[in-house]
């Protein structure tokens, strides 16, 4: 049987689906990574279906999920470094030496993780894991909007040179 908040929640998919995806196309020119995103941003929405407060329409509350998602997406993107084809022997590239490779920067990053302060810690979660927006974060720590995006980015910054100095040698 169906409950009454999957019946709720697939009602909204109905709804709101076109539109998400159409928002999501319009920021990736992308179909498929539209289609993507749709469906991962209506994750997100089943997940916090509770901490909407009704404060707005749920129109409006779904779309700035929705543009905080994409935009997320696009800066994430952006950081990554990009490497020409040509420049990779791909012939002497093993699934299993990438996966390795992986695994040993994400074992090295954790350890400088762990290394961070307590509050630096909370908010990287804030902002990468729970994906708050910026100026909840700034609501929830009683500070500005430039001050989350100042600590957010020294912290980036701390672990990057934390990690060149522990992980890559010169």
């Amino acid at each position: 049987m169906v409950s009454n908040r999957t019946a709720c929640l697939s009602t909204l998919y109905k709804r709101y689906a076109q539109k998400v995806y159409g928002s999501c196309l319009a920021f990736t020119r992308d179909p498929i990574k539209a289609e993507d995103y749709m469906h991962d941003i209506f994750l997100q929405v089943f997940v916090k279906i509770d901490q909407f407060q009704g404060r707005s329409a749920f129109s409006t509350w779904l779309f700035a999920i929705s543009q905080n998602y994409c935009r997320q997406r696009a800066r994430a993107a952006s950081r990554m470094e990009l490497v020409a084809m040509d420049e990779v022997d791909v012939e002497n590239v093993q699934d299993t030496d990438v996966t390795d490779v992986k695994h040993l920067m994400l074992s090295q990053l954790a350890v400088v993780l762990d290394g961070l302060e307590p509050d630096k810690k909370a908010l990287l979660q804030l902002k990468y894991i729970e994906n708050i927006d910026i100026a909840d974060i700034a609501r929830q720590y009683n500070i500005n909007n430039s001050a989350v995006k100042m600590r957010l980015k020294r912290t980036r910054d701390q672990i990057a040179e934390a990690y060149q100095r522990q992980f890559v040698a010169d």
